[in-house]
């Protein structure tokens, strides 16, 4: 089957911002939830935890699936699978059924925002593809942007449910979406089976260009789900500022993230993949240093920690993100564009899998010790970088490889 046309920019955007838009929307409502359904801040923090392992655990299969029968009716599925998890969460009554709740919707926003980019790569270049993520990653970061302003503004006026019959009408809105603008870019291999699809894994997982360019990714996504998991809590516990101060504090950081997407898709196929993601993984290790200076240092000195001292360096590194993330997802799925679903799926699962993982111990910590919050995140930053040099080396080793031949 040969790829069909490049679809609306504007459903490739809607697809995309389903599974961050959940991600954040709930995030200024749990330190409410915690007193609402009576259990400690870290139970609640599974929300977070749970929803990111559910969705790096889809995006592990459907990547390859999608390779065999085509983008467009997985991406149905994930939007149907979405609806199924609001609505369930609008009816929740305990935390368990609460986690369930997030972990369909997970699996459905996970699967959408996996084959957006899968989509991209079907339908265009490394340089090109790095700068059409950029630009789809700008227009939805507004999702993320406005989730947690919209989230606390719910939870504040009508209560947590709220917040997931949102999600609900948000989900029907892109289904009937993608029935009428989305058809299908990826040719399909009928003869193949599940199982000779899923074996792009190990090829991919040998390749150590991928397993760069994907820990680039990981470490770098994972500084900010550690923000996220760790941030509301400083700000509504240890701050004494309620969910709407959060929520528009985050937009400097949805800010930032998209001013580092706008340069992505303005100059990423000029300077290219490689430098993009060199240059904003180093940004994001010098500002979250800088936010770990404020946060220690700031107190001794009698500098309070406010949510202007938390949030402004970390503006920053929201930019470099911008910078770092589209390319290095753009670069990953061009390793082996043979098998853009599935490293498309692999990436994200590496990636979601890894910010669970942050989100997990900053749960944990930031209870016990708040900066503990931006050590993991400069911790996270720094491992990033190193892969984004290590990417550059093999990138390099290759060209004179085959220029010698």
């Amino acid at each position: 089957m040969t790829p069909a046309r490049r679809p609306p920019l504007a459903i490739l955007v809607a697809i995309s911002a389903l599974q961050p838009f959940a991600l954040n929307v709930l995030a200024p409502a749990t330190p409410g939830l915690s007193r609402a359904l009576a259990v400690d801040y870290a139970t609640v923090q599974l929300t977070l935890t749970i929803y990111l392992v559910a969705v790096a655990a889809t995006q592990l299969f459907v990547g390859p699936i999608s390779d065999r029968i085509g983008r467009r009716p997985c991406i149905l599925a994930g939007a149907a699978l979405f609806l199924v998890g609001s609505i369930m969460g609008a009816a929740a009554t305990g935390i368990e059924t609460l986690v369930l709740a997030r972990a369909i919707q997970a699996a459905g926003g996970g699967t959408c925002f996996a084959l957006a980019r899968a989509v991209v790569r079907d339908t265009a270049s490394k340089d090109e593809s790095a700068s059409l993520i950029g630009y789809i990653t700008m227009a939805m970061v507004v999702s993320p942007m406005v989730a947690p302003l919209f989230g606390g503004f719910l939870d504040e006026r009508f209560g947590w449910r709220a917040i997931f019959v949102a999600t609900a009408i948000l989900a029907a809105g892109v289904g009937v979406a993608t029935v009428l603008l989305l058809g299908e870019t990826a040719p399909r291999n009928a003869s193949s089976s599940i199982v000779t699809t899923l074996r792009g894994f190990p090829r991919l997982l040998a390749d150590r260009l991928f397993l760069a360019y994907t820990f680039a990714l990981a470490f770098t996504s994972a500084a900010f789900f550690g923000f996220i998991a760790g941030a509301p809590y400083i700000v509504v516990e240890t701050m004494g500022r309620s969910a709407d101060v959060y929520g528009a504090y985050f937009i400097l950081s949805a800010g930032g993230y998209m001013a580092g997407n706008f340069l992505t898709g303005r100059f990423g196929r000029r300077i290219g993949t490689d430098r993009m993601i060199l240059v904003g993984t180093g940004c994001s290790v010098a500002s979250t240093a800088l936010a770990l200076a404020f946060a220690l240092a700031g107190p001794p000195l009698g500098l309070p920690w406010t949510p202007a001292a938390l949030f402004l360096p970390l503006t920053l590194n929201a930019m470099a993100n911008g910078l770092s993330i589209p390319s290095a997802t753009a670069a990953a799925l061009s390793v082996r564009p043979d098998l853009a679903g599935t490293a498309a799926g692999l990436a994200g699962s590496a990636q979601l899998g890894t910010g669970a993982l942050a989100a997990l111990v900053v749960g944990d910590l930031v209870t016990r010790w708040p900066p503990a919050l931006v050590v993991v995140m400069l911790g996270a930053t720094m491992v990033g970088f190193a892969a984004a040099v290590a990417a550059r080396r093999i990138e390099a080793a290759r060209a004179r490889a085959v220029a010698t031949t």
